[in-house]
């Protein structure tokens, strides 16, 4: 609120930050009505509710459809805004002394006006219906990124008797990898990868020669069987008995 003082006497206007812009939800946008409407909404209860001069009342009423106008709303839109809101303020004057039915506000998710089919059944409940977007800007800049694979199951090879060792691992198989080497490096027999390199002082290799994917799946207990089944055939294929502690 401004306050500004004339020869006329005190004058009241809504006061604008010098950085504050015409910047609202595009009509056309696809977000519920409701979110559309709800800054011309405040706008016209503002200038309804706040003791504004006549001469501010109508500045105001110009920069509301200005605005409105700017972000693609119809002229028509907003008249009939206003019309609502001033009757709305004055059912509410009239009813500040009735008992007022506490209602419950329940959430739907907006994806096309087809929702309202839906909502529309709860319109003479005591539930009040609130929206939220699915297309926010967070959605629409931030980075996606999927893991399509999160899990799998893959051998690695010893160097020099090429046996293979079959385990699972949740984390990608070249990062699996690495720690396999490191054990070796660290002479730690805690994968039975690192315990055959050290125990038969075998050569292991880089990941681009020794590691293989043989199945993505996620982790639970048939990924389990994969990866027996996946043992089973190694071990009758190679005569290896080598298998993975799962990861």
């Amino acid at each position: 609120m401004t306050i500004n003082r004339s020869t006329d006497g005190m004058e009241i206007s809504t006061y604008r930050k010098p950085t504050s812009t015409k910047i609202t939800i595009q009509h056309t946008s696809n977000h519920p009505q409701d979110h559309k409407d709800a800054a011309y909404r405040y706008y016209i209860s503002r200038r309804i509710t706040l003791p504004n001069t006549e001469r501010a009342r109508i500045q105001e009423w110009k920069y509301i459809l200005n605005t409105a106008q700017h972000n693609g709303f119809p002229m028509h839109k907003i008249i009939d805004m206003e019309k609502k809101e001033i009757a709305k303020n004055r059912d509410k004057r009239s009813k500040t002394n009735e008992k007022q039915v506490q209602k419950k506000w329940v959430t739907f998710t907006y994806h096309s006006p087809i929702i309202r089919k839906v909502t529309n059944l709860f319109n003479n409940t005591e539930v009040r219906i609130a929206f939220k977007a699915t297309n926010t800007i967070y959605q629409q800049l931030a980075k996606k990124t999927q893991n399509k694979n999160p899990s799998r199951i893959y051998e690695v090879k010893c160097n020099t008797c090429n046996k293979k060792c079959v385990g699972q691992s949740g984390i990608p198989i070249t990062i699996r990898h690495k720690e396999h080497i490191r054990y070796i490096r660290s002479n730690n027999t805690t994968s039975a990868y690192a315990a055959h390199i050290l125990n038969n002082r075998h050569e292991y290799g880089t990941a681009e020669n020794t590691l293989k994917l043989i199945h993505p799946y996620r982790k639970g207990q048939k990924m389990n069987n994969w990866e027996n089944l996946y043992i089973q055939i190694k071990y009758t294929a190679n005569r290896t008995d080598l298998s993975l502690n799962n990861r």
